[in-house]
């Protein structure tokens, strides 16, 4: 349960940053606010870019997950290969 927790809180973290910027604009109002600077984009990119790698990791567990409960539903082993369910 603590693993699904933290791979969600992925997600949510990912969803926060790719559509609404989230950690960008926190990350310039804190840091650099004092500094009067403004942030490069190529800056902005690698925050985006990390956030969705986060993002992915977070969406591939749950799809795991997803195929696993599809598997178990459907009477489906997974133990062997994909071209042997197929037969």
């Amino acid at each position: 349960m603590n693993k699904k927790i933290i791979f969600l809180i992925f997600l949510v973290l990912g969803v926060l940053e790719i559509f609404f910027d989230f950690f960008t604009v926190l990350i310039k109002n804190t840091l650099l606010h004092k500094k009067n600077k403004d942030m490069s984009e190529k800056t902005k990119t690698n925050i985006k870019l990390f956030f969705i790698l986060v993002f992915f990791i977070g969406f591939i567990y749950f799809l795991g997950q997803f195929v696993q409960v599809m598997a178990r539903l459907f009477d489906i082993p997974l133990d062997g290969g994909i071209f042997e369910n197929l037969k």
